[in-house]
C-alpha cells in the first residue's frame, strides 16, 4: 500500500491510496460515516485501470481529520478482530459437531 497526502486543510483531508481496492476503503468509509463529527467520507477511483484511489474526509469545525481517521482505523481493526474471533468460534463449534 502506498499513501500520499494530497491535501490537508482545516477540516478536509485527501489521501491518494495505491495498491488497495474497494474492500479496505469501503470499510474505512463506513466506519467514518458512523462518527457524528464526520461531515463526509468517501473515495473515488480516477480510472478503473489505475491502481490508486483518492480518499476524502471532511470533519466538523474544530475536529482534526487526522485524529478522526486514525480513530476510524483503530475501530475498523477492532471490528475485523471481533469478526475473526467469532468466526473461529463458529468453526470450532462446527468441528465439534462432526
Amino acid at each position: 500500500m502506498k499513501l500520499r497526502i494530497v491535501k490537508d486543510e482545516d477540516g478536509h483531508l485527501e489521501i491518494e491510496v495505491g495498491g488497495e481496492g474497494h474492500t479496505l476503503l469501503n470499510l474505512l468509509q463506513s466506519t467514518l460515516l458512523r462518527n457524528n463529527e464526520v461531515k463526509m467520507a468517501g473515495y473515488s477511483k480516477p480510472h478503473p485501470l489505475m491502481d490508486r484511489s483518492v480518499f476524502r474526509i471532511d470533519t466538523k469545525k474544530g475536529e482534526s481529520t487526522e485524529k478522526t481517521l486514525l480513530a476510524a482505523a483503530e475501530d475498523t481493526k477492532k471490528l475485523v478482530n471481533e469478526f475473526k474471533i467469532q468466526f473461529e468460534e463458529e468453526v470450532e463449534k462446527l468441528r465439534e459437531e462432526e
